[in-house]
């Protein structure tokens, strides 16, 4: 099995001959790690809870439903959980967004005793409902009209019947854009946001799977579901409130096969739970205008909660537990894509800034990229709908040329010529506006000639029709080239090469290129390779990170 000498000789020279080869790949589906948005310390532990905001499922709803029977309803005070009260309904619990103006009565009490004032002001003609606003603090609302009473109407009842009760309502009516409504069974309470605190939900029983979870229906999730209306939108949004070792279950086997090799599963587990420390930013209390920083989605990392928990995924997670990609002594970002195409990017090429651990490495491993070479023909119309589209008009397009290209073999910078001018985009832009997997690409118009590449054998170099060569397959079998595929990819020096078989017709582009995603940190593909070589995941972690070490 290769070691740390062998790795560091495969960064300088990875073939020690000219010979290219050519290679088939197979194709398999996973999800990629986002660009960042900055570079944060990491601000919690492994052992501690991150908020996860469930984008996918549970975002800009009208109503959210608990599917539990029973759970707990309390709140964080800082990075501890207490329980208020219990909630228990053969239907389940809804949450949903409040609307209109309340008084409120002058006091703060505990729940219970809001809830017992509550249904004194019913019995007294008033309608009451017991609010909770933080921890062991709860208020009293009546509302300022409803079943058709007029403001003063409702207004002089709240009055009478607090009068009867011997409490104070306070005149001026409360207005809040934060407040929930909670319904299970016969039960109603109310929640207020507006000093930065939501309720969350807990599962008091362990699933069939032996999992306590709680059950949003279409998912389910470890740890604690919060509930709110961030910003003081009329939607509500879920927050996942999990422990992060939790968390990664259901990480690791959206974003890796949990078919891989377990060593592949151990580095992924350590880049994402890198990822998430640093991304993570909140413990477990809220903040009222944006409830979460990480999403359940490719914005963060894909998190499918219980349901697509695997066990060769979870021993990957315990295995490596509370160890994350260390530089300098701190905990840094464990960025990964899913196929670079024969080299991963230097972050500055990507991204625009500097940082040491995030520099480009050959990756001739990734012999079986998670994604197959791709193309993207466009017409000369289409190039002009996207730009149009973020606003930028060149006319009728007439030339599109590659102006900058990395080490790696990236695109850096695009030109687009039009009657009207010509435009430049750059880096992840343009595989964002042109909507491409990857900037790793060439540009062929109906004039080129794609089907030739430049060897070296032992007569010298000379330059020969892809078609017209001999490839090795996956199953080492050599055999024509010819007609086996509309693309080739050609392993050089240190590099990969996407060569398509035919020229696009008139007014049209051909970007034929390969890899998926940023091409920046760990190629997922690229670990897949190592593990199945022998390479251990401190190893591929170590090769893919720059001076870094697992710890």
């Amino acid at each position: 099995m290769m070691r740390k000498t062998a790795m560091q000789a495969m960064r300088k020279k990875i073939c020690n001959t000219g010979k290219m080869l050519l290679f088939l790949f197979a194709l398999l589906f996973f999800a990629v790690c986002p660009e960042p948005e900055n570079q944060p310390e990491a601000r919690v532990s492994s052992t501690e809870e991150i908020r996860v905001g469930l984008k996918s499922k549970f975002a800009g709803k009208k109503s959210i439903t608990i599917k539990n029977k029973q759970t707990e309803l309390g709140y964080c005070d800082g990075r501890e959980y207490r329980c208020e009260t219990e909630l228990r309904s053969e239907q389940g619990i809804t949450v949903t967004p409040e609307k209109g103006k309340y008084f409120a009565l002058d006091g703060i009490y505990t729940l219970e005793q809001a809830e017992g004032l509550a249904e004194r002001l019913k019995a007294a003609g008033a309608s009451a409902y017991a609010v909770l606003v933080a921890e062991g603090e709860a208020l009293v609302y009546l509302p300022v009209a409803e079943n058709g009473a007029s403001a003063s109407e409702a207004g002089a009842a709240c009055k009478e019947a607090a009068k009867e009760c011997g409490v104070t309502v306070m005149d001026a009516p409360e207005e809040s854009t934060y407040l929930i409504r909670i319904t299970a069974g016969a039960r109603v309470l109310f929640a207020d946001g507006a000093g930065g605190n939501y309720p969350q939900f807990a599962a008091t029983e362990k699933s069939e799977d032996g999992i306590c979870a709680v059950d949003l229906g279409e998912r389910s999730y470890r740890g604690r579901i919060e509930i709110g209306r961030y910003g003081g939108k009329s939607s509500l949004t879920a927050v996942n409130v999990v422990p992060l070792e939790e968390y990664l279950y259901g990480v690791v086997p959206c974003e890796m096969p949990a078919s891989w090799h377990t060593e592949a599963l151990k580095a992924q587990a350590v880049c994402a739970r890198s990822y998430a420390l640093i991304k993570a930013g909140y413990h477990a209390e809220t903040e009222i205008k944006r409830g979460f920083r990480m999403v359940d989605t490719v914005q963060s990392q894909v998190y499918g909660g219980t349901a697509y928990e695997h066990p060769r995924s979870t021993a990957a997670v315990n295995a490596t537990r509370g160890e994350t990609l260390c530089y300098e002594n701190r905990t840094v970002t464990g960025y990964y894509f899913a196929a670079s195409g024969g080299h991963t990017e230097s972050v500055e090429d990507v991204w625009g800034f500097t940082i040491p651990y995030l520099q480009g490495v050959p990756d001739i491993y990734e012999t079986n990229p998670s994604k197959k070479p791709w193309s993207v023909t466009l017409s000369g119309d289409e190039l002009k709908r996207l730009l149009h589209s973020e606003g930028k008009n060149v006319g009728s397009i007439r030339n599109v040329m590659r102006e900058i290209v990395t080490s790696s073999g990236r695109v850096y910078s695009l030109r687009i010529i039009g009657s009207l001018g010509s435009v430049g985009l750059a880096t992840d832009a343009l595989r964002n506006v042109l909507e491409l997997a990857s900037t790793k690409f060439r540009v062929f118009d109906s004039d080129s000639v794609p089907d030739t590449v430049t060897v070296q054998g032992a007569s010298g170099t000379r330059t020969v029709a892809i078609h017209d060569c001999y490839v090795i397959g996956a199953d080492s079998r050599v055999q024509s080239a010819d007609g086996l595929t509309e693309q080739y990819v050609v392993l050089g020096e240190d590099n990969m090469t996407s060569y398509p078989r035919y020229a696009p017709e008139e007014d049209e582009y051909l970007f034929a290129g390969m890899g998926h995603g940023h091409g920046v940190g760990m190629s997922q593909s690229g670990a897949y390779g190592m593990a199945e070589q022998g390479f251990t995941y401190t190893e591929i972690l170590e090769y893919y990170f720059t001076g870094i070490s697992v710890r």
